[in-house]
């Protein structure tokens, strides 16, 4: 289970890198319908993305140096889908606030850190593990911590305020 965490993580940091990249390097770049059609790794990673969450998600498709990450928003949870190079799905990343929070993981974070506020979560998920990243912060420091379904959190980074 610790190894799948740790990948887990690292799967978190390589999202960022790779939506920024998306976004800001010229090795990125955002796919066009017609670019889709004609690469056989997008179309399958379209209906892939489509069978799990639908077709009316208008989202913004973009070609990687390793795959293809597929983003949208909807209401107040940003997704991130990202898929290697033939088409398969890696992971899923979906970033939201406290409010969007599945109820027992709040509680899990708010039992220990009571007097932290929530600022974001990120719910990652690579098959059928599940792992969420959550930033808590209060007047002297913040942290973000990675919390499992089970309830077991780990403090992946603690930074004091000056």
């Amino acid at each position: 289970m610790k190894k799948i965490l740790i990948v887990l993580l690292v799967t978190v940091l390589i999202a960022g890198s790779e939506s920024a990249q998306a976004q800001n390097s010229d090795k990125a770049y955002l796919l066009t319908s017609t670019a889709i059609r004609s690469d056989n790794g997008a179309v399958r990673a379209t209906r892939d993305l489509w069978k799990r969450i639908g077709d009316q998600k208008n989202e913004a498709w973009y070609k990687l140096p390793t795959g293809y990450l597929a983003t949208f928003k909807e209401g107040a949870v940003d997704s991130r889908f990202v898929y290697d190079a033939r088409g398969r799905w890696i992971y899923t990343m979906l970033t939201y606030t406290e409010k969007e929070m599945p109820r027992d993981v709040r509680k899990s974070v708010k039992s220990i850190y009571f007097d932290y506020s929530i600022g974001w979560v990120k719910e990652v998920r690579q098959d059928e593990d599940v792992v969420y990243v959550v930033h808590v912060e209060d007047a002297k420091e913040w942290m973000d911590l990675s919390v499992q379904p089970d309830g077991h959190i780990d403090i992946l980074k603690a930074v004091r305020k000056q």
